[in-house]
């Protein structure tokens, strides 16, 4: 009988009687990679302050939509049997100076007030994107024409700039919004060519160009989803930004009119009444300025989640 060992078979242990020497396939399978977003969730967990001005700014849009519900009054009914009363069980926040309820004012204001910020920034960010993006990659003459146009638009300071284009448009919540985009547009415009000036040259965009994808492919599908991060960034503390802009145009008269409930012109109507109802103007510059805080929280929190230099 012969003496020669007899090999184990395929994919038996190490230890159980193997040869050495004898192949043995690999028993735990990798894990798979994380994706670039649960990376950035990831570390914005670990941001307590940005998740803190997360879910403050929810809970405010949350209470903003459910005004309707959670408002004990109507926003404008006048009582003028409870001029300039404090806060107290019937009234949690207190009256101004027509009787009504500051609660149900601020809630239905934050209504108009957010959405001037959201919508605002959507109309600043659609047409920054397009305006950057045709800049940084077709670059020559039209890159510098546009972004000329954008250094003169940024000469000008936000609120006079979105106060001269009211004064074209004309008064309201919808013009406001416009103005308040229209002044946002170079602030994105400049950041997205940028972005895509450190990116258009890349080798994954030049082996894209070089197997005959359209310019507007290229863009679409090569560059702009990688130069998303800081844009990101930018309409999140641009948001605030809208908001406080709105605001200023709101205590200017320039914004939502009379009757109609806005944190700005709650503020400007209650001016004349600071020294002896200071309450009436405390509620609506609190929330502005909560408002304000955690938008700029969260962003600070994202701009540090998105910064691949942090990955450690």
């Amino acid at each position: 009988m012969s003496s020669e060992p007899i090999p184990a078979p395929a994919g038996a242990p190490l230890g159980s009687g193997a040869a050495p020497g004898s192949t043995v396939p690999a028993l735990v399978a990798e894990a798979p990679e994380e994706s670039l977003w649960g990376q950035v969730w990831k570390r914005l967990r670990r941001h307590r302050l940005a998740v803190a001005g997360l879910v403050v700014f929810v809970l405010l849009v949350t209470a903003s939509v459910a005004a309707p519900v959670l408002a004990p009054y109507n926003p404008d009914a006048n009582d003028y049997t409870v001029q300039l009363q404090g806060p107290s069980r019937a009234h949690w926040l207190g009256t101004d100076d027509f009787g009504r309820d500051i609660l149900s004012r601020i809630l239905w204001g934050g209504r108009r007030s957010l959405s001037v910020g959201v919508v605002a920034v959507a109309i600043g960010l659609g047409l920054g994107l397009v305006v950057g993006a045709v800049s940084g990659y077709a670059g020559g003459w039209l890159d510098n024409l546009l972004m000329r146009i954008m250094d003169i638009l940024l000469a000008f300071p936000s609120v006079l700039l979105a106060i001269a284009v009211m004064s074209i448009l004309g008064r309201g919540l919808g013009k406001a919004m416009i103005a308040i985009g229209i002044v946002a547009i170079p602030h994105y415009a400049r950041i997205v060519r940028a972005s895509i000036l450190s990116i258009r040259e890349s080798d994954y965009v030049v082996a894209a160009r070089a197997g005959g994808a359209s310019h507007f492919r290229i863009l679409t599908r090569h560059i702009l989803p990688n130069a998303m991060a800081p844009i990101i960034v930018r309409a999140t503390l641009g948001t605030s930004e809208a908001i406080l802009e709105a605001a200023a145009l709101g205590f200017l008269g320039l914004g939502v009119q009379p009757p109609d409930a806005e944190w700005g012109a709650m503020l400007a109507r209650a001016q004349e009444y600071i020294r002896v109802a200071p309450h009436v103007t405390a509620f609506p510059g609190l929330m502005i300025t909560l408002t304000v805080l955690c938008l700029n929280l969260f962003g600070d929190g994202l701009r540090d989640a998105l910064d691949p230099r942090l990955k450690a």
